[in-house]
């Protein structure tokens, strides 16, 4: 069940991912706008309803572990958008809109962190005020990213062209996109919901601790629709709605714990999460900081068509899931 689950989440995620793509340039945005924020709504759906069920069925764990494993599995795709593009150093022309979501990303995930760490009791309502810091903390930080965006394009339209995807105009082409990306999404509903009974059941039989499997099976599998949207992002040759998509969809993935509170009935979310999520989210600052360095400062030196700062990506990855292993 839970290998079928995966695959109808990887065949609607990249259904999903094809039509968000025609839905981004039927409405004529930016490949740094429809990266950071159009995409991520697409992409980002499988961790929302396999989260949402690990709410339903009381394993806030598995939520936990699927959002941070989504996370520094994203980051990963950097050092794959390194490899694909070809020699040369990681560049971006409009580096400043990526490292103002990336610094975002990192903003919320500390939110994150410190709801675990200081286990409010605050509520409104029944959703702890810890998740609700985090939505406020989406809204601006994407009023942000659109604000700064159109500032960017006004410029360029008084210089250079920025280089944005042709529209698509809005007839039957574009009504037939979104038909079929509310049908991925029916499917990925479906499928997300059976995948993290699977897991959970996993975690029963193995004796693994819902953290390790949430950030491991369910984190890998709901986040192959990012690979695809990236994948295919940079071989159209836009790199930088791939770097985008990485760090708009990172900054989603901590509102996903608002929504997941929102169903958790034993009380606040964060209350219930294990300390060893700690680790995941941490990891995920520390390599989004490095793709930041990377942003900044080129590196010029490559081994295997992939930077240093790639490598460190990659090995900070694996470096996760060893810690998770020891506290197992």
């Amino acid at each position: 069940m839970f290998f079928f689950s995966a695959a109808l989440i990887v065949t609607a995620g990249t259904l999903l991912t094809k039509n968000a793509e025609k839905i981004s340039k039927g409405f004529n945005l930016s490949t740094v706008w429809a990266g950071a924020l159009l995409l991520p709504l697409a992409t980002s759906l499988p961790e929302l309803v396999t989260s949402y069920r690990a709410a339903i069925i009381r394993a806030p764990d598995l939520a936990g572990g699927n959002i941070y494993g989504s996370i520094i599995f994203n980051l990963t795709l950097i050092g794959l958008i390194d490899m694909v593009q070809g020699r040369g150093p990681l560049k971006a022309r409009r580096k400043k809109s990526l490292i103002l979501t990336a610094l975002l990303s990192i903003t919320v995930i500390i939110l994150s962190m410190l709801g675990v760490i200081l286990a409010l009791p605050y509520r409104i309502g029944w959703v702890g005020i810890d998740s609700i810091s985090i939505l406020i903390a989406y809204l601006v930080g994407s009023k942000i990213i659109i604000g700064f965006e159109n500032k960017s394009q006004n410029r360029d339209r008084h210089g250079q062209k920025t280089r944005t995807a042709p529209a698509v105009s809005k007839t039957k082409e574009f009504y037939h996109a979104l038909a079929l990306f509310s049908f991925a999404a029916v499917i990925i509903i479906i499928a997300g919901t059976n995948l993290t009974d699977a897991a959970d059941l996993i975690s029963s039989e193995t004796g693994l601790n819902r953290t390790l499997v949430g950030s491991i099976f369910i984190a890998v599998t709901t986040s192959l629709p990012e690979l695809v949207t990236t994948m295919t992002a940079v071989r159209l040759g836009y790199v930088e709605m791939a770097i985008a998509n990485v760090f708009g969809a990172n900054l989603f993935n901590i509102l996903i714990f608002f929504f997941t509170d929102l169903f958790y009935s034993p009380g606040p979310l964060f209350n219930d999460l294990s300390p060893q999520n700690l680790i995941t989210a941490l990891m995920g600052i520390l390599l989004t900081t490095v793709v930041i360095f990377t942003l900044v400062y080129p590196s010029r030196r490559q081994f295997l068509r992939m930077g240093i700062p790639s490598f460190i990506i990659i090995f900070g990855y694996l470096l996760t899931f060893i810690f998770l292993f020891s506290f197992q």
